[in-house]
C-alpha cells in the first residue's frame, strides 16, 4: 500500500472527552477497579495532549491492575504504535481483539495496523469484515471507508464496493470520496474519478492527496489547461508534500 493511501485510514477511535479538572495521579485510597479506570483516563489524557512516555506509563499501570479491560489494550497499542513499537502495538491490538470480540473500534485498529504495516492485507480485511457484522456501530462508514482503503492493493472492485458502501451511510465522508475517486482513476474511469474529486473539495478543503489526483484525471482526460491549474495549486500550497516530489518527479521525466 502505498503511503498515499495509509494516510487516509482512520481510526474512528473514540477516546473521552476533555477529562474534568486537573489529574495528575490516581488517589491512593481507591479501589482496584477504580485506580485501574483512573490510570487509563489519565493515559487518554496524556494520549490527547500528545506525551506518549505518560500516556505509556499509565496504560501499563491501569494494565497492571486489571489486566481484562480491552479498551486500555487498545489504548495502549496505539501508544506503543505511535512509539514506532510495533510487535509490542500489535501484541496490545490482539489481546484486545481476544478480550474484545465483538468491539468495532479493537477490530478496526487491528485492521489498520496489519494494513499498515505489513503484507497481509486479506488478513486486515477479515478484521473489517467481522466488524460490519456488529450492530448499532454509528462509525459504521468509517468501517466501510478503511476495508475500502486497505482493499486497494488486493481488489479494486472489492475496494469500490466498500467505498460505495461507506458513502451510502455518509455521502459526505471526504476521505472516502478521495479514495474512490483514486479506485475509479486506477479503473480508468476518468469521468467518474472527475466527479468524485469534485464532490471531495465541495466537502472539505484541498489537500495534498487530492490535487495530486485531481491533476491527473485532468491529464488522461486531456484537459491540460485545468490539470496545470491543479499542480500550479499543489506547488503552491503543498510544497514539501510527497505529492509535490511525484510532480516534479513526472514533470522532469516528460522534460
Amino acid at each position: 500500500m502505498k503511503l498515499t493511501d495509509i494516510r487516509h485510514l482512520a481510526l474512528g477511535l473514540v477516546v473521552m472527552a476533555a477529562l474534568a479538572g486537573c489529574v495528575t495521579a490516581a488517589p491512593d485510597d481507591m479501589n482496584s477497579a477504580d485506580a485501574a479506570r483512573a490510570n487509563m483516563d489519565l493515559g487518554i489524557s496524556y494520549l490527547r495532549q500528545g506525551n506518549l512516555e505518560q500516556a505509556r506509563i499509565k496504560l501499563e499501570r491501569s494494565i497492571e491492575i486489571d489486566d481484562e479491560n480491552p479498551t486500555a489494550h487498545r489504548l495502549l497499542g496505539l501508544v506503543y504504535e505511535r512509539l514506532n513499537d510495533l510487535d509490542a502495538a500489535r501484541d496490545q491490538y490482539e489481546v484486545a481483539v481476544r478480550q474484545g470480540p465483538d468491539d468495532p473500534d479493537a477490530l478496526n485498529q487491528l485492521g489498520i495496523f496489519l494494513c499498515t504495516h505489513t503484507d497481509d492485507k486479506r488478513q486486515a480485511l477479515r478484521y473489517f469484515e467481522r466488524a460490519f457484522d456488529i450492530p448499532r456501530y454509528s462509525q459504521r462508514f468509517l468501517l466501510y471507508s478503511n476495508a475500502g482503503t486497505c482493499a486497494k492493493t488486493v481488489d479494486l472492485t472489492l475496494a469500490e464496493n466498500y467505498l460505495r458502501k461507506g458513502l451510502e451511510l455518509n455521502p459526505g465522508y471526504a476521505e472516502a470520496l478521495l479514495q474512490l475517486g483514486d479506485v475509479t482513476y486506477q479503473q480508468g474511469n476518468y469521468f467518474q474519478s472527475r466527479a468524485f474529486v469534485e464532490r471531495f473539495f465541495a466537502a472539505a478543503n484541498p489537500s495534498s492527496q487530492a490535487l495530486w489526483l485531481a491533476y491527473r484525471v485532468e491529464q488522461a482526460l486531456g484537459d491540460t489547461a485545468t490539470a496545470e491549474g491543479y499542480a500550479g495549486q499543489l506547488l503552491r500550497d503543498f510544497p514539501e508534500s510527497v505529492e509535490t516530489r511525484l510532480l516534479l518527479e513526472q514533470q522532469r521525466n516528460a522534460g
